[in-house]
């Protein structure tokens, strides 16, 4: 049974004992809320008590109160509310562990960027959707992470994509992302292009996804190696011949080209697009690179690719060029982060998806229509046969 408040204890309180007293005094108000049957009477006093003890000039005594009401079901708005606005060490344990404190005001800490705070959100028994989008728009690196790691944690499809979005070439956030128990099959799509070998094989086993994982591991292994083979080439006949086994094989293809794009590989896009136009490279580079973007508007529609790659084809050439006149290095991945966030930014292009997820699913379209034509002609031979 949680011990009674004597009347000895109630004037102690008041004729203002030493901190360590009224610690002591605080803990047992605490212990007494959070035990219940208190007479109507004794609760009013208590809450009083209460209102005094949060107001305390010494921390030991708030930092008491707060620890004593963790776990209470029955606590004043407004003792909550200055519990929660109090400083780091005091507020943060009960931030953490009070199921009273509203979805309303957890936003508004969020809100207000209090990084220990935002941290003990994340590491709350139980976090609404809201406060987890919150979180993932807004929160410090280390709160995201929690949040990401707390099972307890509520997220949406939109708050994975907004960490992606925000941490998209952090291994580390990926990964713990990875390791949660349920991911949106979209999400995990994303996932496979960041997370370390060890990540991408966790998520190639989990059932359900399994088979569309591994099938586009090995697409993008595949455009990756065949995009790092022109790099060993030496004259213009070795670059020709190399695009015509591409388009004898079936493996010219537009997301190979948008791939080798945002590479900043314009080399390969050039003479990719040139095989496919029937042009000579000469004048698919003089078409790609024209500053009216006519010309590589005409090039990519004499060569017949799917319109859903041009929006990424040309903000890749604009992002090439502009690196081209600013002198920057061309580094791989700078260049494809830059050309992300430029799609992302798009008022008309994409908005949540990754520029490798776009890729992906628009090969699945192109497997599948080729699939359906397949079928079709065998169709057809068997009618006539």
């Amino acid at each position: 049974m949680a011990p009674q408040l004597t009347q000895s204890d109630i004037t102690e309180l008041l004729t203002a004992p030493t901190p360590d007293k009224r610690a002591q005094i605080a803990r047992k108000v605490g212990r007494q809320i959070d035990a219940g049957g208190l007479s109507g009477q004794e609760r009013l006093l208590a809450n009083d008590i209460l209102r005094l003890m949060v107001r305390d000039a010494a921390e030991m005594v708030r930092t008491a109160v707060a620890e004593s009401l963790c776990a209470a079901s029955e606590v004043p708005a407004d003792v909550v509310n200055s519990i929660i606005s109090d400083i780091d060490s005091v507020a943060v344990p009960f931030i953490e562990r009070s199921p009273l404190i509203t979805d309303e005001a957890l936003l508004e800490i969020i809100e207000a960027g209090a990084p220990a705070k935002v941290l003990a959100i994340a590491s709350r028994g139980s976090v609404s959707e809201e406060v987890s989008d919150a979180i993932a728009r807004d929160g410090e690196r280390d709160a995201v992470v929690r949040l990401l790691g707390n099972e307890g944690a509520t997220l949406s499809t939109s708050a994975f994509s907004e960490v992606l979005t925000r941490w998209h070439d952090d291994v580390g956030i990926a990964d713990r992302m990875a390791m949660r128990k349920a991911l949106p099959l979209t999400v995990v799509e994303r996932l496979v292009s960041v997370v370390s070998d060890e990540m991408k094989n966790r998520l190639v086993a989990r059932g359900g996804v399994g088979n569309d994982i591994a099938e586009r591991l090995a697409f993008e292994a595949r455009e990756s190696v065949t995009i790092k083979l022109f790099d060993g080439l030496d004259s213009i006949e070795d670059f020709a011949l190399l695009m015509s086994h591409l388009q004898g094989a079936g493996r010219l293809s537009g997301t190979l080209i948008v791939r080798a794009a945002c590479l900043g590989e314009m080399k390969f896009v050039e003479h990719a697009l040139a095989q496919l136009a029937r042009i000579s490279p000469e004048r698919a580079w003089t078409l790609v690179h024209d500053a009216g973007r006519l010309g590589l508007r005409a090039l990519f529609q004499q060569a017949r690719l799917s319109q859903d790659l041009y929006l990424p084809l040309r903000i890749a050439v604009d992002v090439y060029h502009e690196m081209v006149r600013s002198e920057e290095v061309l580094d791989r991945e700078h260049f494809r982060r830059q050309i992300i966030e430029r799609i992302l930014t798009q008022p008309d292009g994409l908005k949540n998806d990754d520029l490798d997820f776009l890729l992906y699913q628009i090969a699945r379209q192109e497997q599948i229509i080729a699939q359906r034509e397949g079928e079709a002609a065998d169709a057809v031979r068997a009618a006539s046969a």
